[in-house]
């Protein structure tokens, strides 16, 4: 009675574990597995990477295009003093 009054606590108990909703397959810790497509989080990552990337460039250009500019302006006219 003892042994099957601990089984059904046990099963209640264990019944209530877990977690809730979709799991989600986490990337092994070695070996190279095939990349499992969009929501891969190694496709994910070099998606940031690149993006990342894209922007630093677009950022250097304007630098660069602003630099040129103030560059290419004329120097003001001094004015006088008195």
């Amino acid at each position: 009675m003892r042994t099957v009054l601990l089984l059904a606590v046990s099963l209640a108990a264990l019944a209530a574990c877990g977690l809730k909703g979709d799991l989600v397959r986490p990337v092994p810790l070695w070996g190279d597995p095939p990349n499992e497509g969009p929501n891969d989080p190694r496709t994910l990552k070099a998606e940031e990477d690149r993006k990342a990337a894209e922007r630093a460039a677009a950022e250097e250009r304007d630098r660069a295009e602003a630099a040129a500019a103030a560059a290419a302006q004329p120097a003001p006219a001094a004015t006088p003093q008195r």
